[in-house]
């Protein structure tokens, strides 16, 4: 069938494309910051989580820089061990967006300066990764936004390491491409010169 043909139809399709593109602005967004009330860090070892303690302090990641000592949040102390949290390469600069009730973020910048027992005067090592948690487009706040770290410290009787922040999103709506809206404008041109013959 030649949707040229039936001008209606054609207007149809115009319709409903313009209602998902509404749709897609509405609940798709690109995050911007990650300002975090607190969290979790769980020990683990293969599947059995050795400690697991929460924090309560208050930090922000933002997205598209990476951040050096202290500009993430306070040293914060779980398990006799304190965390100094900042990004660098070479991994990414950290990134994120929503999707509906879901949020996801490439954390995999994300290091810490750790001091503890066994440490000496310090390390500092790679705790990022790929987070995924539950987001409320109302409201912009994110639970359980969590990912593992598979690569904890030599020595110390983990095998990973699983983080939790929760906290608000600072968000922005995604853009519509170019790209798209020059088909959009053209297929409405067509669409009108039809209409007009078909009127004729």
């Amino acid at each position: 069938m030649n949707l040229f043909r039936n001008p209606p139809q054609i207007l149809a399709a115009c319709a409903g494309m313009a209602l998902w593109l509404a749709a897609s602005s509405a609940y798709a967004s690109l995050v911007t910051q990650l300002d975090f009330t607190g969290g979790s860090v769980a020990f683990k070892l293969g599947s059995t989580t050795v400690l697991s303690e929460n924090f309560t302090q208050n930090g922000t990641i933002v997205m598209g820089q990476y951040q050096p000592l202290p500009n993430i949040i306070p040293p914060v102390t779980v398990a006799g061990y304190t965390f100094q949290l900042f990004t660098s390469g070479p991994n990414p600069v950290p990134t994120g967006n929503t999707n509906g009730s879901t949020i996801t973020s490439d954390l995999t910048s994300l290091s810490a300066g750790l001091t503890g027992p066994g440490l000496g005067s310090g390390v500092s090592v790679n705790i990022g990764g790929e987070a995924t948690g539950v987001f409320n487009p109302s409201t912009n706040a994110f639970a359980n936004l969590s990912w593992i770290d598979s690569n904890p410290i030599p020595g110390k009787g983990w095998t990973s390491l699983v983080f939790t922040l929760n906290g608000t999103a600072q968000v922005a709506v995604v853009p519509l491409p170019a790209a798209f809206g020059l088909f959009l404008t053209g297929l409405s041109g067509i669409v009108a010169a039809r209409m007009r013959r078909f009127a004729a």
